[in-house]
């Protein structure tokens, strides 16, 4: 199919492994990259997923993929998907291995010529490392990119990295724990001044039930919409959903409140079913 996108996404799609104490595993479709897709796939954005997957892929999930978005951009590749591991101990502590897979240099991923005149390109969470390669790929487009408490300890380290990044991109989506992280700040204000400060133009920060934080040289606060806990099936994928949404509209040059509204919305269509996909 031909269509003009408004919205590229490179980075992860994966086979995600819950466990819980004396139950059955539960496997599901996850990865970040997926998650933002569908969502933005779902608020009305035509969508390329740029990825690489396993033979192992099941593909029905595939199937679904492609009967809302455009999967020219995912790579089929000898060996296993990445897998993620949730296992959720007695004492309430969770461990979170990771097996890569083909899922590694992510930033190096070909995009196809097709999805070269997208609006809007997002660098969902892989290394920082693979994050930079990919900016410096997309040089000259406009990018968002977002972040994953996985890779917390490069954002403490690396700060001249980060810096590099923000300063590469239009749109970034940390949650308030990264902020505070990369920019070593006391207050999330601070935070989205200083990430404001090294080039990033638009500073959404997520805050969970507190709602969400937006910085271009003005702050705007913005109020998460009402989810009563029995409505929450599970958590995973929400922050990814609201960037989807946010987007969906922003990709179609909708103003700030729009796109908070779209991305706030579909974060909490996300939290009242199993699984990070928005399908």
């Amino acid at each position: 199919m031909t269509m003009e996108l408004d919205l590229a996404v490179l980075g992860h799609v994966s086979i995600d492994h819950i466990r819980f104490p004396g139950r059955e595993e539960i496997v599901y479709p996850g990865g970040a990259a997926a998650a933002v897709a569908t969502s933005a796939a779902l608020a009305g954005a035509g969508v390329g997923l740029v990825t690489k997957i396993g033979e192992d892929f099941p593909k029905e999930w595939l199937e679904k993929l492609s009967s809302i978005l455009d999967i020219r951009g995912v790579q089929t590749l000898p060996g296993k998907t990445i897998h993620i591991y949730m296992i959720y101990h007695e004492d309430g502590s969770v461990d979170a291995p990771v097996d890569m897979g083909v899922a590694r240099n992510m930033g190096e991923t070909p995009i196809p010529e097709e999805y070269m005149n997208a609006r809007l390109f997002h660098i969902a969470p892989i290394p920082p490392e693979e994050q930079l390669k990919a900016l410096k790929r997309l040089e000259g487009k406009r990018i968002s990119l977002d972040f994953n408490p996985t890779y917390i300890e490069a954002y403490e380290k690396k700060t001249g990295l980060m810096m590099e990044i923000a300063s590469r991109v239009e749109v970034l989506f940390p949650n308030e724990r990264e902020a505070l992280t990369i920019t070593k700040a006391k207050t999330v204000e601070k935070a989205a001044k200083i990430l404001h400060g090294w080039g990033a133009k638009l500073v959404v920060i997520t805050r969970g039930e507190r709602g969400v934080l937006v910085y271009d040289g003005t702050f705007r606060e913005f109020s998460a919409l009402p989810i009563s806990p029995e409505e929450i099936v599970d958590p995973t994928g929400a922050g990814d959903a609201f960037a989807g949404g946010f987007l969906a509209m922003y990709s179609r040059g909708k103003g700030v409140e729009e796109c908070v509204e779209k991305g706030l919305e579909r974060a909490r269509e996300v939290l009242k079913k199993m699984g990070s996909w928005s399908i």
